[in-house]
Parts: structure tokens; C-alpha cells; sequence
């Protein structure tokens, strides 16, 4: 008998958790729920990215068919003020306004338009080659085509190039590096 209740009152004793093993657990829970808040964070932030290129995107193709069905040249900007590409020809402009209602007041948006310099036009400054300068607006032409360029865009610590075909104003897609 003496063996039966010895092994009673261990169990009475080892029943719950320890200190130690609830604290563990308490802190791996803070651990997994601030990276999971810290990548929802940063989706949202490349989801508001997307949503510039998409803006882009509406801005490149209307001027690209406005051109092409009016005539005449037609040209893009991005106007910092009212966070907008707009879309101008003959005094008429038309603005893509890109949504910031979901980013914070301290976050900024950067879209630098540059033009792709000639193969044999590059430009040595400074010890440095460059092959882009910076535009302030990218024209489209009423025979669908555009001005080689290039658009950097950034919103906080997230950016993106991308590269239009100037004969097609579509993006170009980079080369695959070789391993």
C-alpha cells in the first residue's frame, strides 16, 4: 500500500504546468504572432506596390491607344501633389489617382521616369557610366510607339523598375541570370 499512495501523491504534485514551461510557451506565442504580424505588414505594404504599378499600367495603355485613335502624341507624368499619373494631349489631362487612403502619413511615394540612353549614346559622370537619365514625362506616339524608358517606383522600403519596349509599350522582361 505503502507503494500505491507514494505514486498518488506524485501525481497530485506533477498535475499542472511549471513556471518555467508556461513562460516558454507565452513567449514563443509573442514570438510567432509578431512575425506573423510583421509579414502581414509587409504584404500589405507590397499589395499598395502593386496597386502603383496597376496605376501605372492604366496610365501607359490609355495613352498608348489615345495616341494611336486621336493622332497625336500623348504623354505621361507622375504629379507628386495629387498622387496621380496623368495623362496629357492637347490641354486635356486625365489622372490615375493612386489609392494611399492604407499607408501611413510618414510614407512617401517615389516615381522616377527615366529614358533609356542609345547603346553607343551612354554617358560617362563622374567615373560612372550611365546608361538613364531622368525625365520629367514619357511621350507616346500616334504610331504606337514610345519613348524608351524606364520607371522606378518605391513606396517606403519596397521598389520596383520596370522597363517598357519602346516599339510596343509593353514591359520587357529581364534576362534569366545563368547559374
Amino acid at each position: 500500500m505503502q507503494t500505491i499512495k507514494i505514486k498518488e501523491e506524485y501525481r497530485s504534485r506533477c498535475s499542472g504546468f511549471t513556471l518555467i514551461e508556461l513562460m516558454l510557451t507565452m513567449a514563443l506565442i509573442a514570438l510567432l504572432s509578431s512575425l506573423f504580424i510583421w509579414n502581414i505588414q509587409a504584404l500589405l505594404k507590397q499589395g499598395e506596390l502593386e496597386a502603383l504599378q496597376n496605376e501605372m499600367w492604366g496610365a501607359v495603355e490609355r495613352a498608348k491607344q489615345s495616341a494611336v485613335f486621336t493622332r497625336e502624341p500623348h504623354r505621361v507624368r507622375f504629379d507628386l501633389d495629387t498622387q496621380a499619373f496623368v495623362v496629357s494631349a492637347g490641354g486635356e489631362e486625365i489622372p490615375f489617382k493612386v489609392d494611399t487612403s492604407g499607408l501611413g502619413e510618414d510614407i512617401e511615394i517615389e516615381v522616377i521616369f527615366k529614358m533609356v540612353l542609345p547603346k553607343d549614346g551612354y554617358r560617362l559622370v563622374r567615373g560612372e557610366l550611365v546608361t538613364h537619365r531622368e525625365i520629367e514625362t514619357v511621350t507616346f506616339y500616334p504610331d504606337g510607339t514610345c519613348t524608351p524608358f524606364t520607371v522606378d517606383l518605391k513606396i517606403a522600403e519596397y521598389e520596383s523598375s520596370v522597363q517598357i519596349d519602346p516599339w510596343t509599350g509593353s514591359q520587357l522582361t529581364q534576362p534569366e541570370e545563368e547559374s
